[in-house]
């Protein structure tokens, strides 16, 4: 009896490690932020896998590399000055007694500054890209692009209802 037991229990330990394994990753960890907050270097990585099929030049991706990565540099003293805006907030938000509302509101004003300042230069990285693409290879990006959507939306309009023919609508009879 002991061992039928002991192999129970051994066996329900398994399954619970294995199943660990087998785990989706967290919807939070899947969820996009968004193109204005996709990597650069990513973009990069994207455009020299695909740099025969868009006909970009060694040329072209240099100056995109050199592009991206004074952007990154950029971005970096701008995170670290926005952490430090950040802090200093929540040290004026941390006195309940003694609030200066002149001075919080000058906080948050410059931690807005900051924020709208990372998102401008995040376009002037889009217009330098697209100035240094041909505008066939901008289209060619674009097609990539929709023919990758397509792909992720699934059932096209009407496509659902081809493939499964009970979901169709049926007429009521009255």
């Amino acid at each position: 009896m002991k061992k039928v037991i002991t192999s129970c229990l051994m066996f329900s330990f398994v399954i619970l490690l294995t199943a660990g394994a087998f785990a989706q990753p967290q919807a939070k960890m899947m969820r996009g932020k968004g193109m204005a907050h996709r990597s650069p270097v990513r973009i990069l990585h994207i455009l020299k896998m695909h740099q025969k099929e868009l006909n970009i030049t060694d040329s072209q991706l240099e100056e995109i590399k050199n592009l991206v990565f004074s952007f990154e540099e950029k971005m970096i003293k701008m995170r670290s000055t926005s952490s430090l805006q950040r802090l200093e907030i929540g040290k004026l938000l941390q006195d309940r007694e003694n609030q200066d509302y002149e001075k919080i509101k000058a906080a948050l004003s410059s931690a807005s500054n900051i924020q709208n300042d990372m998102f401008i230069e995040r376009l002037k990285l889009r217009k330098g890209i697209e100035n240094i693409l041909t505008p066939e290879q901008r289209d060619a990006i674009k097609a990539m692009q929709k023919d990758r959507l397509r792909g992720r939306r699934g059932f096209q309009r009407g496509e659902r209802f081809q493939r499964f023919p009970r979901f169709q609508f049926r007429k009521r009879i009255r």
